[in-house]
């Protein structure tokens, strides 16, 4: 499953990283060690990059048994990943999809990841761009459904803890920021067997729900707690 987030540069402006999640539950693949990479300059293939990223995946996969592992949108440049077996025609098959949707300024190349390093520390998500996917996903089904945003309604926030007395930190810290206990919950069966469900009232437009939500991901791991996402209702 292919997501996208966000992150900051050097100079804190914002760029896209395209992913492949699924990924990481098989990195790194012993099959494929060359990590292959091409660059293209953004902005004389915006329009149709999304073609030209599908007809690149399936080329490279069905010539070079290569998979997609993700694009940098960055500095004016759209940055291409691939893992393969092999390097070979590379070249060709690359330029091949580049004639095919018109001339481009570009860099290619390919070296060694044996470890997948690129994939599992420049493209793959940390916790705070997993949880950005997550949000993204739970207020686009609520819009879907016709949802205003801006409509404060009771919010639920799910946390859980290694043991009862780091949940009862994290929640007498949570209080004063506007947090009530809901119902707590118990998982004899998990490592992590503590749970709370938190409410608060407020809308759930982005801004808002990526400070509070940032804000719950970094009590529980104060704690060494997992903050699990959240839930609610439409806005009336």
């Amino acid at each position: 499953m292919v997501e996208f987030y966000e992150l900051l540069d050097d100079e804190n402006v914002p760029y896209r990283c395209d992913v492949e999640l699924d990924l990481i539950e098989e990195a790194p693949q012993e099959e494929r060690p060359l990590l292959l990479w091409l660059f293209l300059k953004a902005d004389s293939v915006t329009e149709s990059l999304e073609s030209f990223t599908e007809d690149l995946k399936s080329m490279l996969s069905s010539n070079l048994d290569a998979v997609f592992a993700g694009r940098v949108m960055k500095d004016g440049w759209a940055e291409f990943y691939f893992y393969a077996p092999q390097a070979k025609r590379f070249e060709n098959v690359s330029s091949e999809v580049m004639t095919r949707h018109g001339g481009y300024v570009y860099e290619r190349g390919s070296s060694r990841d044996s470890k997948w390093e690129m994939y599992s520390d420049n493209l793959y998500p940390d916790a705070y761009g997993l949880l950005s996917i997550q949000n993204r996903h739970t207020i686009s089904a609520l819009v879907e459904a016709g949802d205003d945003l801006s409509i404060p309604r009771e919010v639920e926030h799910y946390l859980f803890f290694q043991t009862k007395s780091s949940m009862e930190r994290a929640v007498a810290q949570l209080a004063s920021h506007g947090f009530e206990v809901k119902e707590y919950v118990n998982d004899d069966e998990s490592d992590y067997g503590y749970g709370v469900v938190l409410v608060k009232n407020e809308a759930i437009t982005p801004e808002t729900v990526e400070e509070t939500t940032t804000s719950l991901y970094e009590s529980a791991i104060q704690e060494h707690g997992h903050y699990e996402g959240w839930s609610t209702v439409l806005g009336e």
